[in-house]
């Protein structure tokens, strides 16, 4: 994998639409260390959207393919710092920040560069921050639990899109526990955990309680047609939809899923609405 370094000019992107718009509170910057992602060679590579947006798009190199570079800001935290300062107390108490919609903050060359923890560092001198959301699906994310538990306004997300460590298309079994595992710590550790079951892949009839045990407070369920950005259509031209070997427009499994969580009393919401559901600090 390619590793190059450049000096970004501005780290906070406002979101004026789209997804993280879509929901009943929603984010109002998103936030990337990196065009281009570690993971994206790994299963999940295979319908990641954000191998078609133009943050990727127009960092590659001719022929390069997604997974194959990471191309990081290496000012990142800098400018962090810089633009939550100049925000003023006032804009930042109304900011809800997604990190982060391209990457993983804790891809595998984060254990090097430690540009995640960096801009923990940076978001402890602004508590006022109302939200910031970190989305991962790296067990990694235990080197920084006392970091995210000490934010007023931190929440983890952890993506587990099932159970079953038996698909040629999703996570191995190892990964499904060490990810479990990683929930249960955090969870323990103090930090509030939203578990994302994005994209709902097949899973087993026990998947609701085992998800129910985890110590999340919060749930997603989404699916490719409804979280893709595009219908589905993002999906289906994706290298997934040819091996899938399964209906993955079919939304059944998912919403059974949902309706399970939520007969359970489970706070929970649907794709933009569930990301983008987690209430102000005010209302907490």
């Amino acid at each position: 994998m390619r590793l190059a370094t450049r000096r970004a000019t501005r780290i906070l992107t406002p979101q004026r639409g789209g997804f993280l718009r879509a929901g009943p509170w929603p984010f109002t910057h998103s936030l990337s260390w990196s065009a281009g992602c570690g993971l994206g060679q790994t299963y999940c590579g295979r319908y990641c959207y954000a191998q078609h947006l133009p943050n990727w798009t127009f960092s590659r190199e001719e022929g390069e393919d997604w997974g194959e570079a990471v191309i990081v800001k290496e000012n990142a935290a800098e400018l962090l710092d810089e633009e939550l300062a100049r925000a003023g107390s006032a804009a930042r108490r109304g900011m809800r920040l997604f990190m982060s919609t391209v990457s993983d903050p804790w891809q595998p060359v984060e254990r090097k560069l430690r540009l995640t923890r960096q801009c923990l560092q940076v978001f402890a001198r602004y508590p006022d921050i109302d939200l910031l959301l970190l989305q991962t699906r790296s067990p990694t994310v235990l080197d920084d639990a006392e970091a995210m538990a000490a934010l007023p306004g931190a929440w983890l997300g952890m993506t587990l899109e099932t159970d079953r460590g038996d698909l040629d298309y999703g996570p191995t079994a190892g990964a499904i526990r060490q990810r479990l595992a990683a929930i249960q710590a955090l969870a323990a550790a103090g930090v509030r955990v939203q578990l994302a079951v994005a994209p709902c892949l097949p899973h087993s009839e026990g998947f609701a309680d085992l998800l129910l045990a985890s110590g999340a407070r919060r749930f997603v369920v989404d699916t490719f047609s409804a979280g893709d950005g595009s219908q589905g259509g993002r999906t289906a031209g994706s290298p997934f939809a040819a091996r899938a070997g399964y209906e993955w427009r079919d939304e059944g499994p998912a919403r059974r899923l949902f309706e399970r969580l939520q007969a359970a009393g489970a706070a929970i919401g649907w794709s933009a609405d569930g990301f983008a559901g987690i209430p102000p600090r005010r209302l907490l």
